[in-house]
């Protein structure tokens, strides 16, 4: 690019490479601009408008795009931060930094409800284990009353195919795929014959998940290990995932402090009402008062959360868009004196 073109050649050597190429010293810095930053009859504010690119606003503003450079020493902020996202790039930013969940709940939680822990309600209606959703808890703000969670897709069930035949000692069962991680699972060789007597099979009887893992989003494979005996069948199964997704608003959670537990001590499982479920981006970053200042929750006597109706909730896209707003107001070289600015930075870097 041509803000480069006259930087000072240094010796480099790139990666593994034995000899040195010459190159521009990309570390050059040239305090010119430093010198008349402050000088308010060189420079005016001015508002990037939506999508324009540095190269173009340099077109627009001075009719070449030569000079993008200065808006970068002029600004701090763009140096540190880059150049201000379009509208469209903001929300795609929010839902890949912010890709959550988040629970309300004026509950108090101290002593429980632990980072790493498992979430989950408890219903009749859900699962073999009672659940109509899992997800683990990947954050939790006292201040706010919230858990950030992600849902727990695991595997649920598996299903024997074929039994195989020819086995003498257990094979071993090797989950992979779906993207997903940390499911393990044994094959199980003995059955009850008709005398209630206990007996070991050369044939896989089932297959017994040991933990769901979690992060799935397809049923993985499920391969069992070939036979001891030459003529033995390989047995095969199949997996299937939960189907697990967070409710909106819905109403009373449960939580247990082991990972990926399955039975659960109801007498001793921790209980919250949740108020609200929001998708991470669109839940509380912080709340302000009728003059636009942060404002903290009441904390209750009990560590519970008190809600009030007179703060505005700034959610954490809103809190994006406002940074990415401030970005846009920024100086620029006033079109008489750009040209000789710039014309001053070219010859003290050829100096």
């Amino acid at each position: 690019m041509s803000y480069f073109r006259n930087f000072p050649l240094v010796d480099y050597r790139f990666g593994n490479e034995t000899t040195t190429a010459l190159f521009q010293n990309l570390t050059t810095y040239i305090d010119i601009i430093d010198q008349v930053r402050d000088d308010l009859t060189l420079y005016e504010k001015y508002v990037i408008q939506d999508g324009v690119r540095p190269d173009v606003l340099s077109y627009e503003l001075y009719g070449t795009i030569d000079f993008y450079w200065t808006f970068f020493y002029l600004n701090e902020s763009l140096r540190i931060q880059g150049w201000p996202m379009n509208s469209l790039e903001v929300y795609d930013y929010a839902k890949q930094y912010y890709p959550h969940r988040i629970i309300t709940t004026e509950d108090p939680m101290h002593g429980e409800f632990y980072v790493g822990d498992i979430l989950a309600n408890r219903d009749e209606a859900g699962d073999e284990f009672g659940n109509t959703f899992k997800a683990r808890i990947l954050e939790k703000n006292y201040d706010l009353g919230q858990l950030t969670v992600k849902p727990l897709i695991d595997v649920k069930s598996i299903t024997l195919i074929e039994g195989g035949s020819g086995y003498i000692n257990p094979p071993t069962v090797t989950i992979s795929g779906g993207s997903g991680t940390g499911a393990t699972a044994q094959a199980i060789m003995t059955f009850i014959n008709n005398q209630g007597q206990v007996e070991t099979s050369e044939t896989v009887q089932s297959i017994a998940i040991q933990t769901g893992g979690e992060d799935f989003v397809a049923a993985p494979r499920v391969t069992i290990s070939a036979p001891d005996r030459p003529r033995g069948v390989q047995a095969t199964a199949t997996a299937t995932i939960s189907g697990f997704s967070i409710p909106f608003n819905t109403d009373v959670f449960s939580v247990a402090n082991q990972p990926n537990v399955l039975l659960w001590d109801e007498d001793n499982a921790a209980r919250i009402t949740a108020k609200q479920t929001e998708l991470q981006y669109n839940a509380a970053h912080h709340y302000t008062n009728s003059a636009g200042e942060r404002q903290d929750l009441t904390i209750l006597a009990n560590g519970g959360i008190q809600a009030s109706s007179t703060l505005t909730k700034v959610t954490y896209l809103q809190r994006l868009i406002d940074i990415n707003d401030e970005l846009k107001s920024i100086k620029i070289f006033r079109p008489e004196v750009v040209s000789q600015i710039n014309n001053e930075y070219q010859k003290l870097l050829r100096n």
